[in-house]
């Protein structure tokens, strides 16, 4: 009985072993509120990736390649946002510089379709130019977003034909870095500042091709067109888009007249601080006197003669703003509109002087 006994319980031991080691190798299943848990984190994480996902399907068709072409010869390449689509026309904007000395310019749609692209008009100061075409087949054109709305840190794509239409329809991802920021341009090459563009500082590569691109929101609209990047061994994604709030106005005026009117007050001028202390000398400038435009000449019939400006007048006031230099004197002109009355204010024989300009 007693052998019985012993055996009995080695038995039901074996048994429980076995059974806890099932335990073990098979798990019951999580609790209903664990698996919720797990749910929402899944649906989060693949909202995200749907949201990133649809926005680039959405917006990579109203995406162009532009190709400028010299002699029947592709000379340059750059990329295009679809702006509008009206009257059977598809309107593109893209940067100056990709269709400048273009004679032929064509577009090359996600599609694969190539045709032929007039140019409306375009703007060096702002590099942009305006694109028209017209195509068989169904387009959508970008919807227009805010730029003033956006923040520092938010989310954005950029969408192009970096090193050529090799790679069409390349999307790379960043962050808007910085708002509003200052970038000297310098127009004829002349190494002088002539503009400041305003622009939208985003760490999404930019790379030769991308220019003119639209950089768009996660929303799908389009926030800036991509247009610069600070290319150096020691810079790494520092890439600029013009704010899709100064573009629009710009279009407005290519549209409607192919060009960007802008006041005049006719006279051509240079800046003291560009000028040397011999130059200073031979003009018969005052050496003190750092700030302020010389001029060197006057037109006829221009606004300025009218207001009795002469060559060799220094202007140190435009419209109660102390001049430091031609390129603000620039901008604070290209801020009033063609009729606007300012005042001017120069320096001639070592008097000052202040008259009223109508702009023309």
């Amino acid at each position: 009985m007693k052998n019985t006994a012993t055996k009995i319980l080695i038995l039901l031991l074996l048994i429980s072993n076995s059974f806890l080691a099932y335990k073990v190798l098979n798990p019951e299943p999580q609790s209903p509120e664990i698996d919720d848990g797990t749910t929402v984190i899944r649906e989060v994480v693949t909202e995200y990736t749907t949201d990133v996902t649809e926005v680039v399907a959405d917006s990579i068709e109203k995406v162009v390649g532009v190709s400028s072409l010299y002699s029947g010869e592709v000379f340059s390449t750059g990329s295009g946002a679809i702006y509008k689509v009206q009257d059977g026309k598809v309107l593109i904007i893209t940067n100056s510089h990709v269709i400048d000395e273009a004679e032929t310019i064509k577009v090359t749609f996600a599609n694969g379709e190539q045709v032929d692209a007039t140019l409306i008009g375009n703007d060096t100061f702002t590099d942009l130019a305006l694109l028209e075409t017209s195509v068989d087949f169904t387009v959508i054109p970008f919807s227009v977003g805010d730029s003033s709305l956006i923040k520092v840190g938010e989310n954005v794509l950029a969408i192009g034909s970096p090193l050529g239409l090799e790679f069409q329809g390349s999307v790379t991802m960043g962050i808007i870095s910085g708002k509003d920021r200052v970038v000297p341009v310098d127009i004829d090459g002349n190494g002088i500042d002539d503009w400041d563009s305003i622009v939208l500082q985003t760490d999404a590569a930019i790379n030769p091709g991308n220019s003119g691109g639209p950089l768009i929101n996660m929303a799908g609209e389009l926030v800036g067109i991509t247009s610069m990047k600070i290319a150096d061994s020691t810079v790494e994604g520092m890439g600029f888009a013009i704010p899709v709030n100064e573009i629009v106005p710009i279009l407005d005026q290519l549209q409607a007249n192919g060009k960007v009117i802008r006041p005049l007050i006719g006279i051509s001028a240079v800046g003291l601080d560009e000028l040397t202390t011999y130059q200073k000398s031979f003009y018969g400038i005052r050496l003190d006197l750092e700030n302020g435009l010389f001029v060197v000449s006057v037109s006829v019939s221009s606004a300025a003669e009218k207001a009795g400006l002469k060559s060799g007048d220094i202007i140190t006031a435009f419209d109660g703003v102390e001049i430091k230099s031609f390129k603000e004197f620039r901008k604070l002109l290209y801020s009033k509109a063609v009729g606007d009355t300012v005042e001017v204010t120069y320096e001639r024989n070592s008097k000052t002087a202040t008259v009223p300009v109508t702009l023309q």
